[in-house]
């Protein structure tokens, strides 16, 4: 049997990998870098910044004496880049080993999909048929009519990987994951942040309480944002760039980064008959089919989540059943992770979720600031949220905002995917002095039992 791969990112190289392993020859059509948008201009260049910054921030604001200002670390941005370089291409080494030493085939090229069994190189005009297409050419950041990227002053998210110099200002559109993301890198950097959003709160498809929680602690670290906005009037300058918002404030900046969301690549699928969505989406079924059965769409371009570990699971769904199992993807607990101020962290239903499927719900919270480890480390902002049934006692959700939250959300996603009950839950012991034990905290206190929470 033979696969032909679209795309080398997580969801592509995945499935190549997956597929290779159940014997099938792979062939993994990549026309950029593998690793695509997550190991080269996304998830691991941005957390391999926020660390350095992160770690020079605390080391200057930790005070072992009485003494201010007893650190000063100059940032050196080349330096920050040179780090962020070794980082990417140590991890892209080891992915191509990990290819090759499979038995990947690996061809760099410009691939357009004919039908559905055939694929045209470009740039050496092979036409490769295989038994099965599996279409993994992810996104690329969306542009808004008035905010077009010239790469200098209005700039996409992979634009940034180009910058020389830190900005004095930066204005960034659109308050989602990325866009506060980038609020904290930039913040740490020394910029001046101001983030703008459509919506009414900063994350908006997150929990509403961890999205105020947010709020207040940009507003601490003076990242300005305002939301429920519009953009009305954009004005250009030498310098600076004037951007009127429809609450009559005018913001002005050095550059705009523009973090609205993704669209998706599906343009080399000029003459496949491969049914699109109506956000440009490549849609597809359970199993990763498109409506070409032998044709598969998984990671960004089929735009269920835009996340890489849900990539990494489709994939490996349509490897496998490309090659002949029956397998279903389940995207029903999937945890979400934010790196900013606070890390935050998401997984099963959100409260206002159960509200409108008419699921009355106990609720616990439990504050980091009140466990001897968050102390310990000096990052006391932020809590546990925990949600269940109140019929059935089941773990619906949970929603944390604060330190290592990305580590500690996976416990609880393993209890809402095995439909676990907080009573039993409540007994698990955690180790003392962790951060973990916010969560069993937080468990107890649906029950009105949690031991450190002062009582109102």
């Amino acid at each position: 049997m033979k696969i032909a791969v679209i795309g080398g990112g997580p969801a592509g190289y995945v499935s190549a990998l997956t597929a290779r392993r159940a014997g099938a020859e792979v062939l993994l059509i990549e026309r950029d870098e593998l690793g695509g948008t997550c190991l080269n201009k996304g998830c691991i260049p941005t957390k391999t910044l926020i660390y350095s910054l992160e770690l020079l921030d605390r080391i200057k604001s930790y005070q072992y004496s009485y003494q201010s200002n007893l650190f000063n670390f100059p940032i050196d941005l080349t330096t920050l880049m040179q780090k962020k370089d070794t980082v990417v291409e140590t991890q892209k080494k080891g992915l191509i080993m990990l290819l090759k030493n499979a038995g990947v085939k690996i061809i760099k090229d410009d691939a357009e999909l004919i039908n559905d069994k055939t694929v045209i190189l470009k740039q050496s005009s092979e036409k490769i048929r295989s038994d099965s297409v599996i279409i993994a050419t992810g996104s690329r950041p969306a542009e808004l009519p008035m905010l077009s990227f010239d790469g200098e002053r209005i700039l996409s998210s992979d634009d940034l990987w180009k910058m020389k110099d830190i900005p004095k200002s930066i204005t960034i559109i659109g308050a989602g994951a990325i866009g506060c993301e980038f609020a904290w890198i930039f913040h740490l950097l020394g910029s001046k942040v101001t983030l703008i959003e459509l919506m009414p709160r900063v994350l908006p498809m997150e929990d509403e309480e961890i999205s105020r929680a947010l709020e207040r602690l940009f507003k601490k670290r003076k990242i300005e944002f305002y939301t429920g906005v519009r953009i009305e009037d954009l004005n250009k300058k030498d310098e600076t760039i004037d951007i009127g918002l429809s609450n009559g404030k005018t913001v002005i900046s050095n550059i705009i980064l523009v973090s609205v969301g993704r669209a998706y690549n599906t343009e080399f699928m000029k003459d496949a008959e491969v049914k699109l969505g109506s956000r440009g989406e490549i849609i597809v079924n359970e199993y990763m089919q498109t409506n070409l059965e032998d044709v598969y769409a998984i990671g960004d371009v089929n735009g269920k989540w835009l996340l890489a570990h849900v990539a990494y699971r489709e994939g490996e769904i349509a490897g496998k059943n490309a090659v002949g199992e029956n397998l279903k993807m389940d995207y029903s607990v999937i945890p979400s992770t934010i790196f900013t101020i606070s890390e935050v962290a998401s997984v099963g239903l959100k409260e206002s979720e159960a509200f409108q499927k008419g699921i009355k719900i106990k609720k616990g919270v439990f504050p980091f600031r009140a466990i001897g480890k968050a102390h310990v480390i000096g990052e006391i902002d932020g809590f546990v949220k925990v949600i269940s049934d109140t019929e059935t006692d089941i773990l619906l959700g949970a929603h944390i905002i604060g330190p290592k939250a990305s580590e500690l959300i996976h416990e609880l996603a393993l209890a809402v995917k095995l439909k676990a009950r907080t009573k039993d839950l409540k007994d698990l012991i955690h180790s003392h002095p962790t951060l973990s034990e916010c969560i069993g905290e937080a468990i107890a206190d649906i029950h009105g039992e949690a031991i450190h929470k002062v009582e109102r």
